[in-house]
């Protein structure tokens, strides 16, 4: 009765050990899952609304002002400069940095034309859970052809961006780097 009672134990233990174990992957797969929307829905969203902007400001010929403000985790849309139009929640367990001026900057005030051009020019860093850099989006303005540009890159497996040192990646960056992709 005796070696009944350690194999129902010892079993009862391995039951429990392999629930765990499917629960823990679980768990890492779902975090996974939804980083990997949020980095994309922060990416789109980004894109869309400056996007939007330009070819509103176009349209309309009134120059719109945009302000990305990281640690609120957020972009407001301004007309007039203080009438603010659209804000935009940017998910709140990422990080954001944009580079202007070879500094990274947490708020930043940037202006659409009202040719839909951009200016300043400006790189926007969006980062994972782990601080590692997933997308950079560079708006660049053109005073010959009056409209904004964006390209967007995406990192396919680069570890060095991260959010402590994005300044020195920013200040190598070379578009030919095999482990970024332009989408």
């Amino acid at each position: 009765m005796k070696k009944n009672r350690g194999f129902y134990l010892l079993n009862i233990l391995i039951s429990i050990s392999i629930v765990f174990l499917i629960f823990t992957i679980s768990y890492v797969c779902l975090r996974n899952y939804i980083e990997r929307q949020e980095i994309n829905r922060a990416k789109t969203e980004i894109y869309e609304l400056f996007t939007t902007y330009a070819t509103k400001t176009f349209h309309d010929r009134r120059e719109k002002t945009i302000k990305l403000d990281y640690l609120k985790k957020e972009i407001t849309v301004f007309e007039f400069n203080v009438v603010p139009i659209e804000k935009l929640l940017l998910p709140k367990r990422l990080n954001y940095v944009t580079i202007f001026d070879k500094d990274p900057v947490k708020i930043f005030t940037g202006k659409i034309t009202k040719n839909g051009n951009i200016t300043p020019s400006f790189s926007i860093y969006i980062f994972d859970y782990n601080n590692i850099a997933q997308y950079r989006i560079s708006l660049y303005g053109f005073d010959i052809i009056k409209y904004m540009r964006i390209n967007i890159y995406k990192n396919k497996g680069d570890k060095t961006p991260k959010y402590d040192n994005i300044l020195k990646f920013h200040n190598s960056w070379t578009t030919d780097n095999p482990k970024w992709e332009e989408e």
